[in-house]
């Protein structure tokens, strides 16, 4: 074998585990609400042990959940699982769900990720984290104990058919959301050595990732009704969206979180060079809660890659808002950008709808779930 393929090698295989641990095992639940788990898993995942819930039948109801509670194991279990589900007879939809204090890892990991429900028709993805859960991912376990002695052919079979479902699975527009799974997944699982873990575990990544927080942060911070405070509120918006949406841009060697922090962290975007030109207010009435609304402009408010006048972007910032002790609460957020050398900069301009936004910002995008 070429000295090239080594490290390669090396890094898809699994680490043994350190201690033993129980092997995986079903438990049936009795869900009280809709989208509460009906089935629960636990342990190591073994060679067949998640395939016994598929031929058992347990997984046949409609839009079943699983609650995963595991530190991974046999990748090749995860790949059988993921093929049943998908087969073209017999198939069946599963949502999963980290529950606060457990935790999913590695090949329970990729397996989480795959959660999806079917509604309107068509799936989309359903994958839940409860605060305190721990989701963490690296490369692939290869070699699952069962062949420990397995050829270097058999190690690239099983690490290029992992490579090829996440990569499928992030290109295809498989859900009614679009891919079954998003772009940043492959290059975590990729770009994780097998002897390290990358944990999941703030509320911008999981939006990224598209996972979906049972316990919204940002709806539940509370902030002074201050002009200063909500001005920094609106700048750390507009920056951390503008981040959000234009990633692909912000990063030095594809997807890294840290690269995006790091920019929205960044105390120039909250110098005087970024300018809330505009600010309207509107009272709460019997029905609809009261709103604010800011337009902005700043220095990296544009389109990268753009090098014109009609690169530079105004930020809109919309704002629901509520009494809260000690201040007010938002209650939800959007945000547009629109082309600011067209715009009338001393009035809210109407929602443009040019860009297709992924927001953020309301709390640091690094705030741990």
């Amino acid at each position: 074998m070429s000295d090239f393929l080594r490290p390669l090698i090396a890094a898809l295989t699994c680490l043994t585990l350190a201690a033993p641990v129980r092997a995986g095992e079903w438990t049936q639940l009795d869900p009280q609400d809709y989208g509460d788990c009906s089935l629960r898993f636990d342990g190591v995942i073994e060679p067949g042990n998640l395939m016994r819930a598929a031929e058992q039948d347990v997984l046949s109801g409609f839009n079943a959940r699983i609650c995963l509670n595991s530190p991974g194991g046999s990748l090749g279990e995860v790949l059988n699982f993921l093929k049943a589900a998908n087969g073209d007879t017999g198939g069946f939809f599963f949502g999963t769900r980290v529950q606060t204090g457990d935790e999913c890892l590695s090949s329970c990991a990729i397996l989480f990720m795959f959660g999806q429900a079917f509604g309107a028709n068509s799936p989309y993805p359903s994958r839940q984290l409860e605060p305190g859960a721990k989701l963490g991912f690296h490369s692939p376990f290869i070699r699952d104990g069962a062949n420990p002695a397995a050829s270097d052919a058999e190690v690239f079979r099983v690490a290029l058919q992992v490579a090829k479902l996440l990569a499928d699975s992030s290109y295809k527009a498989l859900t009614a959301a679009g891919p079954a799974l998003p772009p940043e997944l492959l290059a975590i699982v990729l770009g994780t050595p097998s002897a390290d873990m990358r944990y999941v575990d703030t509320i911008a990544e999981a939006k990224l990732m598209d996972i979906e927080l049972t316990e919204d942060l940002e709806y539940r911070a509370v902030f002074p009704d201050t002009r200063a405070s909500f001005d920094q509120i609106y700048r750390r918006i507009c920056i951390s969206s503008h981040t959000l949406t234009y990633r692909q841009h912000f990063v030095r060697e594809g997807y890294d979180f840290a690269d995006l922090v790091a920019r929205t962290a960044d105390p120039t975007y909250q110098s005087a060079d970024y300018v809330v030109h505009v600010r309207e207010r509107d009272p709460a009435t019997g029905t609809g809660p009261e709103r604010r609304r800011a337009l902005l402009t700043g220095p990296s408010y544009s389109v990268p890659g753009w090098f014109s006048a009609g690169a530079q972007q105004y930020c809109r910032v919309d704002l629901s808002v509520e009494p809260a002790p000690g201040g007010l609460r938002v209650t939800s957020y959007s945000v547009d950008f629109g082309a600011a050398i067209s715009a009338d900069l001393t009035r809210m301009p109407d929602w443009a709808g040019e860009v297709q936004v992924t927001r953020g910002g309301l709390l640091p995008l690094d705030t741990r779930y």
